[in-house]
């Protein structure tokens, strides 16, 4: 990392000039090697792609999980939801 929090990261042969925030260089770097693990799988299964569609597929198939979490953890949240309000009521009544 160089002066004023800003991390280079090479990214398909690119170089990246990120800000990273105080505390913050280890989280990004994490997600710049695991960003480079998947976009190895993606260059394995697309092995013609262009860099530019590599990240495009890359992106999305990563973001699917997380729209898939993010559902799982709302339908969690009403079922939680739910049982505190069978709790209450049985404690009240």
């Amino acid at each position: 990392m160089s002066a004023a929090g800003i991390q280079v990261l090479n990214i398909l042969g690119r170089e990246y000039s990120i800000r990273a925030g105080e505390g913050q260089a280890a989280l990004l770097s994490d997600a710049a090697a695991l960003l480079q693990e998947h976009l190895a799988t993606s260059r394995r299964q697309f092995p013609d792609a262009s860099a530019d569609k590599l990240l495009v597929l890359t992106a999305l198939n990563l973001c699917a999980p997380l729209l898939q979490q993010g559902e799982q953890l709302r339908a969690a949240e009403q079922r939680l939801n739910s049982s505190l309000e069978r709790i209450t009521s049985q404690l009240r009544g």
